[in-house]
């Protein structure tokens, strides 16, 4: 039979027989796949599962947490904190620029305060002179809360000490201005009582 001078190959297997000529050649490459994504769906199966066992404990404690009085006590006391720092600045005034300054310091120990997790026991602030006294989760969080004022409060001196009783860090500090600070009143201020709250 001529074939134009051409050698030509005709395919007389059936479709189904060369499907299965496929698969039987590249079936452990196909094995191989899937199970890849068996192994890849289990995983994930697997991450979900912790993650949804890691959701709900952290939900538990944070239920918790909420129904603890402590917390409670604290987040009331943050919430008048900032009740106070909010009219404070709605009263601010240009005639009274006594007020605006101590109102200004007010607000700059109780961002302190917050930012220390510091909570105040007694705030006192007359005549340019600044005495606070007040509980810290530690030594190191009042002694920041000391050092961070005296940076904020330029104008003045700012002296303090804290003690410890009974894993209860308590403090008392003073502060005036620089231009009314003697060494009489710095000796007086370090001898200060800790942690004397009225």
């Amino acid at each position: 039979m001529a074939w134009d001078g051409k050698d030509k190959c005709i395919n007389l297997m059936p479709r189904s027989l060369r499907w299965h000529s496929l698969w039987h050649t590249y079936r452990y490459y196909l094995y191989g796949i899937s199970l890849i994504y068996f192994i890849v769906g289990l995983v994930s199966i697997y991450m979900c599962w912790i993650s949804y066992g890691i959701y709900d404990q952290q939900k538990v404690e944070y239920l918790n947490l909420r129904a603890n009085a402590q917390y409670q006590v604290v987040e009331q006391k943050y919430s008048e904190l900032m009740a106070i720092k909010h009219k404070i600045l709605k009263n601010t005034s240009d005639s009274n620029k006594v007020n605006i300054y101590q109102n200004s310091i007010v607000l700059y120990i109780l961002d302190t305060a917050m930012d220390q997790h510091i909570s105040l026991q007694r705030l006192s602030i007359k005549n340019g002179h600044v005495s606070i006294d007040g509980i810290g989760v530690s030594d190191e969080a009042c002694r920041k809360f000391i050092a961070v004022l005296q940076q904020r409060l330029s104008g003045m001196e700012c002296h303090g000490t804290v003690k410890a009783d009974k894993g209860i860090y308590t403090f008392h500090m003073d502060g005036s201005k620089r231009e009314h600070h003697s060494t009489n009143q710095q000796d007086t201020n370090d001898r200060s009582p800790v942690g004397d709250s009225n």
